[in-house]
Formats: structure tokens, sequence, C-alpha cells
């Protein structure tokens, strides 16, 4: 009976033994399982040098080789975008599937060029219209006269022929003439210079249909004849259709720029709407249940939109 106690007290000492120890190690893998990351390396390290275990080497090639896998192939080039923008505006928005804006700048680029093309046709139009009504109403022999005109005194005035039939002779006596008594002198007929001349300066209104004697070398600098203002009236018109073609050509260019800029945008809006970036990587962690550091492959996966 002695025997029996003795049996039944040793089983309940060792037992109870057994019961703390392992609740003691549980509440140590515990406490080494909230142990910050430098505290586990510095571990892994010891495990190393201890146990002379090479397994750690791997951690760092996998992780230099194995970083990230193909980007998304639904990624759109943000280069392709501004070219294709900066080339025809409205190509790089709709690379990008941003319609609306795309059909924008098209319709802007479309309709800038017909707005060029208009304001071309008007001056050219214009200057047709103005240059013929000066071939018709400006007469170089007229203004021969005038210079030939003994009351008015030209200096080589007199060594004009206004009959000259060769007509390079009679300008070039013209401008002999000019050089000497006026700040311009007669360009050869049909030049955009001409053309502006005979209306810009005072001593070609005696040329002009309704130009009479009343003009002479005292009085043109200030006379005004209502036929020449009309006439730089009209000639001014086409210049400004010019200008406004030139306008739209500016606004051509400015188009271009803002939708390569916006192309790249719309690209990089683009990307950013749905992104995968999967990523695969290996580490090491030291495992306390199996008493040494083990690879866990690690798999992430990054979805933005």
């Amino acid at each position: 009976m002695k025997k029996i106690f003795v049996v039944i007290i040793l089983f309940v000492l060792s037992f109870g033994t057994s019961f703390s120890q392992e609740t003691n190690y549980k509440n140590v893998l515990y406490r080494n399982y909230v142990l910050n990351f430098e505290h586990q390396k510095n571990l892994e390290l010891q495990n190393k040098i201890i146990y002379n275990e090479n397994r750690f080497s791997l951690k760092d090639s996998l992780e230099n080789v194995i970083q990230e896998v193909k980007e998304n192939p639904n990624k759109k080039s943000t280069l392709i975008g501004g070219v294709l923008s900066g080339l025809l505006p409205g190509a790089g928005q709709f690379y990008a599937k941003t319609y609306i804006k795309s059909a924008a700048f098209f319709a802007a680029e479309a309709g800038l060029w017909i707005a060029y093309a208009i304001f071309q046709k008007k001056g050219n139009d214009q200057t047709d219209y103005f240059q013929n009504y000066a071939n018709q109403n400006w007469d170089m022999r007229k203004y021969a006269r005038w210079l030939n005109n003994p009351s008015n005194g030209f200096q080589l005035g007199s060594s004009i022929n206004p009959d000259e039939p060769n007509i390079d002779i009679l300008r070039a006596k013209i401008n002999a003439c000019e050089e000497i008594n006026f700040s311009h002198t007669l360009p050869p007929w049909g030049e955009q210079q001409y053309y502006e001349v005979i209306g810009k300066y005072q001593n070609f209104l005696a040329g002009w249909s309704t130009a009479t004697g009343e003009i002479t070398k005292n009085n043109y600098l200030n006379y005004r004849l209502p036929q020449v203002e009309q006439y730089m009236t009209d000639r001014q018109q086409a210049n400004t259709y010019y200008d406004r073609g030139s306008v739209m050509l500016t606004v051509v260019i400015i188009n271009h720029l803002l939708s390569a800029a916006d192309g790249v945008w719309s690209v990089m809006r683009y990307n950013s709407k749905f992104d995968i970036k999967p990523s695969v990587n290996i580490q090491s962690h030291y495992s306390y249940y199996q008493q040494k550091s083990v690879i866990v492959p690690h798999f992430n996966l990054f979805v933005s939109f």
C-alpha cells in the first residue's frame, strides 16, 4: 500500500513539472515572437556563426534576382502619347482612350486650319482686288509728266520723256529724278513694294486717275486724295486677313504643344486608373519552433486605380 502511494506522488510531481515546463516554453515562444526585426537578424547572424549555416546567402541572391515580375501589359507609353498628340492633336488622347478630349483637340485643329484657309483666300481675293484697281487707276506716264513739268522744277525732271516706249528706260529715268528729290523710288511694276509705295508716299499722288493739276511741288506733301485713302484701306484689309491667318497658324502651334502635354498627362492618368504590380521575393526567418532559419517565399500584389 505504501509503494502504491509513493508511485502516485511521484507521478503527480512528474506531471506537474512537465506541465510547468511546457507552459514556460510557450511563454518563451510568445515573447520571442514579438521581437523586432533587427533582433531577429541578430539571432540569424548568431545562428549562422554558431552552426556555420550558409543558407542565409540565398535570401540576398534571390532578392537581387527576383524583385518584380513583368509590368502590367495594359500600361501605355507616355512618350508615344506625347509624340502622337504633337504630330496630330487628339491622337495621343485617343491612344489613352480619352475620346472626348481627343475629339476636342482634333476639332480645334481642323477648325484652325479651316479658318486659316478662309483668311488666306480672303487675303488673296482682296489683294487681287486692290492690285487690279491700282493697275487701272495709277499711271506711270502720268506720274512722269508731273515730274517733267517745268513749273514744278524737279531736278532731272527735264530728262524724263513721258512717252518713252521702253517702260524700263522710263522707270530708270524716273528713279534718277526720285533719288535726288524724294525719299523713295518707284519699284518695278507688279512687285509687292510697287503696290505699297504708290499709295503710301505722297510724291506718287500725281499718278492716280483722280489727281489734277492742283498737286504741285509745293503742296504734294500735305495733299489728301480720297481715291488713295480708299485704296490704302482696301490694301490694309488684305493685310488684316493675312494677319488673322498668321494668328491661326500660331494657335495651331499652341494647339500642338498643348495637345502633346495633355497626351502625356492623359496616358499617365490612364495608367493610374488600373495598375497591377505583382512582386515575388524570398526571405529567411528564424524559426524558434525548429530552432533554425527557414526560407519563406513572399508574394505581393499591388493594385492601384
